[in-house]
């Protein structure tokens, strides 16, 4: 006789669950329009305001209105409106941008009463941290790595060694030889520009010996050094090269290019580890960013949109449907499925996070410096290094404790 009865307290205990959380979602009274600002392709943006709808079914009485636009004039536009209270509730936009915005006052750091430790692992918090506050929250992640024929590899190069031979017998490959695009090699010399206190750790940290590496690689056999990224590509989709070193933004223009003709699977793996460790682009993040000059209502709005945004449902909706990988630790990017998409996600588990206090356009100015210098024989790589050095000294104003440059540097200073 009570047997019957289980089914129908289960019943109950889910409507009272389900009605719980809809009373959570109304207690917190958010309401009114809200402007969110991106950078989305057509496609991806249809599914962004699928999430977005879901977001409004939950919360009735907000509307979201959405401007898309390119990074860089979504970029320029923020600055022109923003201190005139112009600017949108959110921005998805690059986390390279967090120090200039957050020191002209347009954004402002992340709060919410939300338990949010296991999102902000150390990876997540070093990407938005500055000035000791979170200022944005990370969306997707997008380190370089390597892409290979399916079509001509079993087994793709494991280190630096090895894609030497491959390019030797005939599986030639692609990179650009400037300082963002090709950071990834440092650490497996060494350990890195910046050790985990942020000290500029030069001396140690494998830029010489990977510079060195480069210079003798661009004139090795089937390695194809050249800064026509977009020509680069080409030969990629079109099958004439073998690997190529490029970032997840770049997936779909290589299906785009590739015709029928020359069609086969793409794969992505790390990038070849070396002599002292994995390899180590840097990590650049797509990531939420907060409008100082947003209504206490709208700033609300924010919070919750941008953990609404991040959390493992609508993470598992990006990666699925545009190859987006989740900023989100919890969310497991299953090598079965989600192959190519694998690939960066363990490679981003070895990628650098530069200190967000570095002007990143001088910083990178100077990097590129040593690139050309060395790879057009102007410099040797302890020459070019070694002025790297003093120019990021300079720029961040080091103290003698802040830093560790080769012990060379000061004789090159005079």
């Amino acid at each position: 006789m009570t047997r019957p009865r289980l089914p129908i307290l289960w019943m109950l205990f889910l409507l009272l669950f389900m009605g719980a959380c809809q009373s959570n979602a109304q207690d917190k009274e958010l309401k009114g329009r809200f402007t969110l600002w991106h950078s989305w392709s057509q496609n991806d943006a249809i599914l962004l305001e699928e999430a977005l709808e879901q977001f409004e079914e939950i919360y009735p009485q907000v509307r979201i209105i959405t401007v898309a636009m390119s990074e860089g004039q979504m970029l320029q536009e923020f600055y022109r409106v923003g201190n005139d209270g112009l600017g949108p509730g959110l921005m998805i936009g690059d986390d390279a941008w967090i120090s200039d915005l957050a020191n002209n006052g347009l954004i402002r750091p992340f709060s919410t009463d939300q338990p949010t430790s296991t999102f902000f692992n150390t990876r997540n918090r070093n990407l938005v941290i500055y000035q000791d506050q979170l200022y944005g929250v990370p969306m997707s992640l997008a380190p370089y790595a390597l892409y290979y024929n399916k079509n001509l590899v079993t087994t793709p190069p494991g280190n630096l060694d090895e894609l030497l031979a491959e390019a030797a017998a005939d599986r030639s490959v692609a990179f650009v030889p400037r300082f963002a695009e090709a950071y990834w090699g440092i650490q497996t010399f060494g350990d890195g520009l910046f050790d985990n206190a942020e000290r500029f750790t030069l001396a140690e940290s494998g830029f010489t010996e990977w510079l060195g590496w480069l210079n003798e690689a661009q004139s090795a056999p089937g390695v194809i050094s050249n800064v026509d990224d977009e020509s680069l590509l080409d030969l990629f989709a079109s099958g004439q090269i073998t690997y190529y070193v490029a970032g997840p933004e770049k997936l779909q223009e290589i299906l785009k290019v590739m015709d029928e003709e020359n069609s086969f699977e793409v794969g992505v793996v790390p990038l070849p580890q070396g002599p002292m460790g994995s390899s180590g682009p840097l990590l650049k993040a797509e990531t939420i960013l907060f409008y100082t000059h947003a209504s206490e209502a709208q700033a609300e709005i924010a919070n919750e949109l941008a953990l609404f945004l991040t959390n493992q449902q609508q993470s598992i909706r990006f990666l699925r449907e545009s190859a987006r990988v989740p900023a989100n630790p919890s969310v497991r990017v299953d090598s079965r499925i989600y192959p190519v998409s694998n690939g960066f996600s363990q490679q981003s588990r070895t990628a650098v996070v530069l200190p967000n206090d570095i002007p990143i356009e001088p910083f990178m100015a100077a990097g590129n410096r040593a690139y050309v210098t060395v790879l057009s024989g102007s410099a040797t790589p302890e020459e070019a290094v070694c002025q790297f050095g003093l120019d990021v000294a300079d720029l961040m104003n080091y103290a003698d404790d802040e830093m560790d440059l080769p012990d060379d540097c000061p004789q090159l200073q005079e």
